[in-house]
């Protein structure tokens, strides 16, 4: 027992050790960067930054390898939860059939809309509004050579044509960010971005009906549902993955609307908040 303690303060002292070089090297290359004129600067600096993010982590899935630009802290906890974080979404993932569509609504940096289109038969529409995030999301596809099965837009989803604000900041890429927002950031972090229905981005842009949907947008997944109300009359739309509470004011009237169109709950999977998974019945 002593041994295996012994073994693990080493290890840590280690690590601790390994961290602090690490950060004395960060802010002295930062120091030697800022000091340079900025003709050169432009050049170690922007060398570098490209280089460390084309430079990706790796994560290997049963279907392959997929790989991570990594810009902050948050896209690597995106990259190294991919299959631990919502096991229930790879595993639905894992049920499409050839030839399906997929709509990935709040993408993020892409994380399943990569895995999705790791098999060749599946078809997928990625949204995300936020800049540092879309920057990532097709930074991400290009790394995978996925471009040609997937379409990245930098719109949000909601019931209709508006311009909506975002509280986000182009410098915390990966994090989840809000159309919703309390005053927590500055004004000046606020970013715009164009809201359309999904209605309106099939009828109107010609956009292949989804067979299967998740929705992951905190605070407006009611306006979203709502706002494809007459895709869902369409049998094409088989599933739809959403992060919700059934016992909440609004997500039981997402149920209820769902169940108009035929839609039944058939899986409910908690991970701190929860995901129900509607299946057309019939």
């Amino acid at each position: 027992m002593r041994s295996v303690v012994s073994t693990a303060r080493r290890w840590f002292r280690a690590n601790l050790d390994a961290a602090e070089l690490l950060r004395r090297e960060e802010q002295r290359l930062i120091r030697l960067c800022v000091g340079l004129p900025i003709e050169a600067r432009a050049k170690v600096q922007g060398g570098l930054a490209l280089a460390l993010v084309g430079e990706p982590v790796r994560v290997e899935t049963s279907k392959g390898t997929l790989a991570f630009a990594v810009f902050g802290q948050p896209s690597a906890q995106r990259a190294k939860g991919l299959l631990t974080k919502q096991p229930a979404t790879i595993a639905w993932i894992d049920t499409f059939p050839p030839n399906s569509v997929f709509w990935d609504i709040g993408a993020n940096v892409g994380a399943y809309t990569l895995y999705a289109a790791l098999n060749p038969d599946v078809r997928v529409v990625a949204f995300e509004p936020a800049a540092a995030n879309y920057f990532l999301l097709t930074a991400n596809c290009e790394l995978n050579a996925l471009g040609e099965r997937v379409d990245c837009l930098q719109v949000g989803v909601g019931r209709g044509k508006s311009l909506a604000h975002l509280e986000t900041s182009q410098f915390e890429p990966g994090l989840s960010f809000s159309f919703c927002g309390k005053g927590r950031r500055l004004p000046s972090s606020r970013q715009a971005a164009l809201i359309f229905s999904m209605d309106e981005l099939i009828e109107e842009f010609g956009l292949p009906c989804p067979n299967y949907i998740k929705i992951d947008v905190p605070g407006l997944t009611e306006a979203i549902v709502e706002g494809g109300e007459r895709m869902l009359q369409r049998p094409d739309v088989r599933e739809l993955h959403i992060e919700t509470d059934e016992d909440s004011k609004p997500g039981r009237r997402i149920v209820a609307l769902l169940e108009r169109h035929g839609f039944q709950i058939t899986g409910r999977h908690v991970r701190g908040t929860i995901d129900l998974t509607f299946t057309r019945r019939g």
